[in-house]
């Protein structure tokens, strides 16, 4: 009876939910055969996208919180309050095709083909329900400055509104309908500062690409693999000869090749490690969070070149 009595409470356990969710260590995924170059065959290096685990957390599954490299964070940490699990997959999943195109875009730009500079272009994607942004910003605005900043790229907007003081209302200067308009967007407090409750996207940086690119990434969201990608299409268009290695990484990645943060580096890093991996790329704002690593190269970089030349250089990988 008490075994049956004990298995009964852990199935209730397991049942019961709590504000919170377990961030630990995902799969590194090896894109050599999940990205196909058309015309172009695969390279002998294995560039890892690193991906995390991401679950809701009973009262039973916060026990695992304790386990190395698992982070324990509120439900709002992650997704904003008021936006359901469905509406923020949605979001999640536009991301993963801008940043699929954007890295395109990058490295046949970096690899010669003949594509136009980057018109850079940051546009709203989604409001939370709660954001004071209602009836100011609507879907599809294009964002050209943030107060004193301006958007090049998604990051650009929350690194903007982060220097604001608590309260204050961002000035925002956008395109609607090809017009220019400027509106004054309350800020709204958050675990991570002030934000305008909104989700924005990068537009695809060109309508059509010299060398189709095939993905098999549908078990992946998000926007963090944008450099990962850009390095394995590039690789593949430049027929990179170096001999076989591991590399892998995480960023986002602008059309004008600017590499920005992502979150849970600590827990992608261990992914890294797992898979054997020599090199580890990483945003450079994100640097201070991987830096004390052992037994992997740590390389943070800004831009893609920066992430070309450290994965040219053999001191990187010892």
């Amino acid at each position: 009876m008490v075994t049956v009595a004990a298995l009964v409470t852990l199935a209730a356990l397991a049942l019961v939910p709590t504000p919170f969710y377990l961030v630990a260590p995902g799969a590194a995924v090896d894109l050599t055969r999940r990205i196909v170059v058309e015309g172009r065959a695969p390279t002998r290096r294995h560039f890892f996208l690193t991906d995390v685990s991401v679950r809701p957390a009973t009262l039973l599954w916060l026990a695992a919180g304790l386990l190395p490299g698992t982070r324990i964070v509120r439900r709002d940490a992650l997704i904003p309050a008021g936006t359901s699990q469905r509406d923020y997959d949605r979001i999640l999943g536009a991301a993963m095709d801008d940043s699929q195109h954007v890295a395109a875009y990058v490295a046949e730009r970096a690899a010669g083909l003949p594509l136009p500079p980057p018109e850079p272009a940051v546009v709203v994607a989604d409001l939370r329900p709660d954001s004071p942004a209602a009836g100011l910003l609507r879907i599809g605005d294009e964002l050209v400055r943030v107060g004193r900043r301006k958007v090049r790229a998604p990051n650009d907007v929350s690194s903007a509104v982060t220097l604001l003081a608590p309260g204050a209302a961002a000035h925002i200067l956008l395109e609607r309908d090809g017009r220019a308009a400027s509106v004054d967007v309350p800020t709204m407090p958050t675990e991570r500062g002030p934000r305008l409750g909104i989700f924005v996207r990068e537009r695809g940086a060109a309508a059509s690409l010299p060398v189709a690119v095939h993905f098999s990434l549908d078990d992946i969201e998000g926007s963090s693999g944008g450099l990962m990608f850009a390095l394995a299409i590039y690789a593949q268009l430049t027929d990179d000869r170096h001999p076989a290695d591991a590399i892998a990484g995480t960023g986002t990645i602008a059309a004008d090749g600017t590499v920005g943060p992502i979150e849970a580096a600590p827990q992608k890093l261990i992914a890294a490690k797992r898979a054997g991996a020599r090199l580890f790329l990483v945003p450079r704002e994100n640097y201070g969070e991987v830096a004390a690593a052992g037994g992997i190269a740590v390389v943070a970089v800004s831009t893609f070149s920066e992430a070309l030349a450290a994965i040219r250089s053999p001191a990187a990988r010892r």
